[in-house]
């Protein structure tokens, strides 16, 4: 997928196209995505996925609590996945969110993009708000512009309406196997190891304190899951731990400390991708090290027993 960053840079052709920060990448954004292919090869145009260098609500939000469903890295390697030729990211900005729908149509779609085929999410929004300018108004203003603007479809899984917010709902819960579900693969997270106060060497399970890299990104509630870790190429079954260590540590600074099984060796200063596979239990309080300890002998039990199946 070629990706383009300036604007001014961009080779001008007939196109069809879709916007939106695309959170996450989920089954929706894929779905809408998909149809905006279809729709596309109907017409013999090719398609450019429009999206934004950061999202929308960190330049309003005056004090943002993380919130993200995966970082910049992650999020367009996704989108390349779906096949899709061209991905144009705008440097979204004061000026840009000033502009009407019908500026940001005319100047950035047409002028700028060459966009013919305007595909929206059922229920997606652009432009500074104004009164009367609703999901009919895009039809209307595209058909001034020469743009053909459709909604897309809403998608569904299991009955359940996918959204970013359903998905942050579910991570914020804990439930790691449902944010799987409407996503269409298991939530990720990435970071550098660093070093740590090294505890869970003396206590038998030597852990990889992990930096992620957008701190903006959401965490999953604190507990202990049973993940997938990518290191150096290689997968590892693991357990991590998100919360604040009450037994050990009174900072309440959350922190994500993983447990590779069946691994040796120095990783500090590596990055590390962790796929959360499901919730193991709730983060506890132990009376003591030794209690703390069998227990994390039972979480790791409860992996390895599983890999096995």
């Amino acid at each position: 997928m070629e990706i383009i960053r300036d604007i001014n840079s961009v080779d001008k052709y007939p196109v069809a196209a879709t916007i939106g920060s695309f959170d996450g990448v989920h089954c929706g954004h894929k779905a809408m995505i998909e149809e905006t292919r279809r729709r596309a090869a109907a017409l013999g145009l090719p398609v450019t996925l429009v999206t934004f260098s950061m999202h929308p609500r960190m330049l309003f939000d005056c004090d943002p609590q993380p919130f993200l469903l995966s970082n910049g890295e992650m999020r367009l390697q996704r989108l390349a996945d779906t096949g899709v030729e061209r991905c144009v990211v705008l440097d979204f900005d004061r000026n840009m969110a000033a502009m009407t729908a019908r500026e940001f149509m005319g100047k950035v779609l047409v002028e700028r993009l060459g966009v013919k085929l305007l595909v929206l999410g059922y229920d997606h929004r652009f432009g500074r708000p104004e009164p009367g300018v609703d999901a009919d108004a895009y039809v209307a203003i595209g058909r001034e512009l020469g743009i053909e603007v459709v909604r897309a479809s809403r998608y569904n899984v299991g009955g359940d309406k996918v959204s970013s917010s359903q998905i942050r709902r579910a991570l914020t819960a804990g439930d790691v196997q449902c944010a799987a579900k409407l996503l269409g693969y298991n939530y990720s997270i990435s970071g550098v190891v660093v070093h740590g106060a090294a505890l869970g060497r003396e206590l038998g399970f030597p852990t990889a304190n992990i930096e992620i890299d957008e701190p903006m990104q959401l965490l999953p509630a604190n507990g202990v899951y049973e993940v997938m870790a990518s290191v150096n190429g290689a997968r590892f079954r693991g357990v991590i731990n998100v919360g604040v260590k009450p037994t050990i540590s009174g900072c309440g600074r959350r922190t994500v400390e993983l447990f590779i099984i069946d691994f040796s060796g120095d990783i500090y200063g590596c990055n590390v991708e962790v796929a959360f596979l499901r919730r193991l239990r709730e983060e506890r309080r132990f009376a003591s090290l030794d209690e703390l300890k069998a227990q994390i002998v039972k979480d790791v039990a409860s992996v390895a027993s599983n890999m096995n199946k």
